[in-house]
């Protein structure tokens, strides 16, 4: 395993080494002023940091002669789930702007709540009206962002 994180983290420090030098021709600007280039600077300078400490661990590992092998890492894993949620974005993505926001926000997560990880009917109604309202306050009336209005929109606001 340690071989593997070696090169890995080879690869993300390059990119986020990268990163960081290409956001510097962007302009930084300054921490109250931001320019285009100061998060993905920072991104960058992230991503390679935290290659770095992984390079470190993968060495010391390749070293120490851990050899686990890469199966058994991900032996056990729901994959058939991973695939539910990205299909369930996908359609989230389709239908965004037909429907609005809230009813697609609810959407999503009344099935995460019950076919990825089942929870009560209550709890997951609950959960979807609450964190579906509480984002569209935040997003589209206390900080004013353009969100799609669909069918709810227009009934709540």
């Amino acid at each position: 395993m340690g071989r593997v994180n070696v090169w890995s983290s080879i690869f993300w420090l390059i990119l986020g080494a990268a990163v960081a030098y290409g956001s510097l021709r962007l302009g930084l600007g300054t921490l109250t002023h931001p320019g285009p280039g100061f998060l993905p600077f920072w991104c960058g300078v992230i991503l390679a940091g935290l290659s770095v400490v992984v390079l470190l661990q993968g060495t010391w590992a390749w070293r120490t002669g851990d050899r686990a092998p890469v199966r058994g890492k991900w032996e056990g894993l729901r994959w058939s789930k991973s695939a539910y949620v990205v299909l369930a974005i996908l359609i989230y993505t389709l239908t965004f702007n037909r429907l609005g926001f809230l009813l697609c926000t609810m959407l999503l997560l009344i099935f995460l709540l019950k076919a990825i990880d089942p929870e009560s009917w209550p709890v997951t109604i609950a959960t979807a009206v609450i964190a579906s309202l509480a984002a569209f306050v935040v997003f589209a009336l206390w900080l004013d962002v353009q969100l799609p209005r669909g069918v709810l929109e227009k009934i709540l606001f």
